[in-house]
């Protein structure tokens, strides 16, 4: 700790970690605003403004206040901005409760919760009976996820930051590497763009299914956000129809995507990009074995051959694509199939996407590095082995980073799934699967995640899913330097 405080200036890194603290505040207050003009829509909701325009309003004078000296910032370094961005996804969880306390009646913990699994894009929740709730609480959470899918960070990028070293260091700390065009900010707005077009085009397609207008626009931005919040208890199996599902796992697949693909499909009018994609290859390599395990397994269990076909090949989707969304109760699932889903779950989506997990490029990464190391262990020396992936090149580094990665998220995956099986006496593939789905901020449940969980369960959830949307580093990173800060505070 001291020879990392040697390298720390707490009083530049205050003063710069405020600044970009605040400027993102700033996109959270009018991220809060925005539910209100569903009053238009529907009236007879108008009592429950203040609970979103008051907060709001609050945090963009907080925001507006934390930011004044940003013009002042000449240079952002790494570690400040990955404290930023951590901080930012905690608070915002936390201003984000006032509606489901004062208009769900839930507890802070249970509202918390609910909070970062939205802003998370998990969508475990601790709501039951949604058609009871007002639709303007029910959009809350809807749009939550779907700016949390595409990043509070980027939001924050293509509204508010200023172009600059500053924007560059969010964008990577919020576990973002993907560019799009040279400049970030404008990458930022082709990818907002992107993003729009596509909820735009999902939520058509439900609506002609025969979804409500509310319905469709919800279910299509928590579906590309890869979220899962849905609007009904049954998730998508409450509207009993394959085309509905069919256009959930388009929506899912085009969110576990990553966005430099989408750009290229709308730039060259042409599937061929989706199907060059390294990452988009390996997403159907694990997808089609899962399917067809899950549906024998199914099958095996009494499931008629359709259903358990159709449940199979959506809830592998769902799993992969880190999105949660359910057409079945997944609690009755035999123990191979809940271990299969788990499995997907970890692994994740595309780098570059809406999704979680460990991300597809790193999973594909480790299998080429293996082969690699046979290459140069036959090869002879001197042989110069070319680490290339698809359209992707990586250095020694690269790769020593997503070893490093791999192997602090399956430590904190282990420590949960042992936790959650002490802690409420659960099998080893229910709280494996738990686990899996609040790390990889999917969704998915068998019904451990529940409003009377323990305390201690739900708030290592909530860390969980944290900790997996900023993709561990970030977090570790917020930790230290808070221990080191607070220790500086004390020697003083």
């Amino acid at each position: 700790m001291l020879e990392f405080g040697k390298h720390i200036n707490v009083g530049n890194d205050l003063f710069v970690v405020r600044n970009l603290i605040g400027s993102i505040l700033e996109g959270v207050g009018l991220a809060y605003l925005f539910p209100v003009l569903l009053i238009w829509f529907y009236p007879n909701e108008v009592g429950y403004v203040p609970y979103f325009a008051l907060p709001g309003m609050a945090c963009v004078l907080l925001g507006a206040w934390l930011s004044r000296h940003s013009h002042k910032i000449e240079d952002v370094n790494l570690r400040q901005a990955m404290i930023a961005a951590a901080f930012t996804w905690l608070f915002a969880s936390f201003v984000s409760v006032v509606p489901f306390m004062a208009i769900a009646k839930m507890s802070f913990v249970n509202s918390y919760f609910e909070s970062m699994s939205a802003w998370t894009g998990t969508g475990l929740t601790m709501m039951s009976h949604l058609e009871s709730y007002p639709r303007i609480l029910l959009f809350w959470r809807a749009w939550m996820q779907w700016l949390g899918g595409i990043g509070i960070v980027l939001v924050a990028l293509t509204i508010l930051i200023r172009p600059g070293v500053a924007a560059a260091r969010l964008y990577k700390a919020e576990a973002r590497s993907e560019r799009i065009l040279p400049n970030l900010v404008n990458t930022s707005k082709v990818i907002f763009q992107i993003y729009l077009v596509l909820t735009l085009i999902g939520a058509y397609l439900y609506y002609l299914n025969g979804m409500s207008p509310f319905d469709a626009l919800t279910n299509s931005m928590t579906g590309l956000g890869t979220g899962g919040m849905s609007t009904h208890d049954q998730s998508i199996g409450f509207f009993h129809s394959p085309a509905i599902n069919a256009v959930t796992i388009f929506l899912m697949i085009m969110g576990a995507v990553n966005f430099t693909v989408h750009y290229r499909l709308f730039k060259e009018h042409s599937l061929k990009p989706f199907f060059e994609d390294i990452q988009v290859r390996y997403l159907f390599f694990f997808l089609l074995p899962a399917v067809a395990i899950i549906a024998y397994n199914l099958y095996q269990v009494g499931y008629p051959i359709g259903q358990a076909l159709q449940g199979a090949v959506f809830h592998a989707v769902s799993a992969i694509s880190c999105t949660g969304f359910q057409i079945s109760s997944l609690a009755n699932y035999p123990e191979v199939s809940k271990f299969i889903l788990a499995i997907l779950m970890v692994i994740g989506g595309g780098a570059g996407s809406t999704s979680g997990g460990i991300k597809l490029i790193r999973v594909t990464l480790m299998y080429e590095s293996l082969k690699w190391t046979i290459q140069s262990a036959i090869l002879p020396r001197g042989a110069v082995i070319r680490r290339k992936v698809g359209n992707y090149i990586f250095s020694d580094e690269d790769i020593q980073e997503v070893m490093s990665f791999t192997m602090t998220y399956l430590a904190f995956f282990l420590v949960g799934t042992i936790y959650t099986m002490i802690r409420v006496k659960a099998s080893l593939v229910n709280a494996m699967f738990e686990v899996a789905s609040a790390q990889g901020n999917v969704g998915l449940s068998v019904g451990i995640t529940s409003p009377s969980m323990p305390l201690d369960l739900k708030v290592l959830f909530i860390l969980l899913m944290w900790i997996g949307r900023l993709e561990i580093f970030s977090t570790l990173v917020f930790l230290i330097s808070t221990v080191f800060l607070f220790s500086s505070i004390r020697r003083k």
